[in-house]
């Protein structure tokens, strides 16, 4: 690993052009966050967001993805595919990829598109909705994903289609909302389908589709089309046998 950390829901809004600037650079992601990570994040990450060596040996699959973007799901699927939810890592920095694949960990990686992402990560977030705070999150969405593509041809990581989700089973279903109740979350920031929310949606959507941000999202489609060529579905995915050839 690099030392370096970038968890997007810690990033204070106001440096998603920095970050993103310094993904196009080589290292300069790696470089900015570890360098600035006490100015650029409003809170550190606390000690369950990254990795000890206990928690990679007890793991077998990790799931690290972009907010909003279906890592709960992913979660969720490998705790019940595995039977036992330690046997799971999940948080949201790509510069803890390496560690999971040479842990021998298979690494799951949800791919949502930026205009749903970031709409959804704007309500969970209770954002204003201002043309800034909707380019800044774009930003980061694209720095995220320019990281991790990377390890699009590893063959310990896969790229999950986060439409794919939906297909998932009465099971699945009942186990996020399990999570989501036990977290006592609140509605803008549950993770299963609600209408509610999806109308709540309505501002950020109308200005993400703004021109004032087309090239921010020229740029953050770029990178997810690019991405797309690599995804699955996740009923097509059998985590146990999966984990377990990665782990060989």
């Amino acid at each position: 690993m690099t030392g370096a950390h970038f968890h997007p829901q810690r990033l204070h809004p106001r440096y998603g052009g920095l970050v993103n600037l310094a993904s196009q650079l080589p290292g300069g992601l790696a470089l900015v966050s570890k360098s600035c990570g006490r100015f650029i994040f409003d809170q550190q990450p606390s000690s369950s967001e990254n990795p000890s060596a206990a928690d990679l040996e007890a793991a077998v699959v990790a799931v690290c993805g972009f907010p909003r973007t279906g890592t709960t799901y992913l979660q969720v699927a490998a705790s019940q595919a595995l039977g036992a939810p330690e046997r799971c890592w999940k948080n949201h920095d790509p510069f803890s990829i390496p560690a999971y694949v040479n842990a021998g960990l298979l690494t799951l990686i949800p791919l949502r598109d930026p205009i749903s992402t970031i709409a959804s990560w704007s309500l969970y977030n209770n954002d204003p909705p201002s043309i800034s705070r909707k380019r800044s999150r774009l930003l980061a969405y694209t720095a995220w994903h320019r990281a991790a593509k990377k390890y699009a041809k590893s063959p310990q990581v896969l790229f999950i289609n986060f439409d794919s989700l939906g297909a998932t089973t009465e099971q699945l279903m009942a186990g996020v909302r399990q999570v989501n109740e036990a977290q006592l979350l609140p509605v803008t920031m549950q993770n299963f389908p609600s209408e509610v929310r999806e109308e709540l949606k309505a501002p950020y959507l109308q200005i993400l589709n703004s021109p004032e941000l087309r090239h921010q999202l020229s740029d953050a489609y770029h990178v997810f089309d690019k991405l797309s060529a690599e995804v699955v579905a996740i009923p097509d995915v059998n985590i146990a046998a999966a984990a377990a050839a990665a782990a060989a």
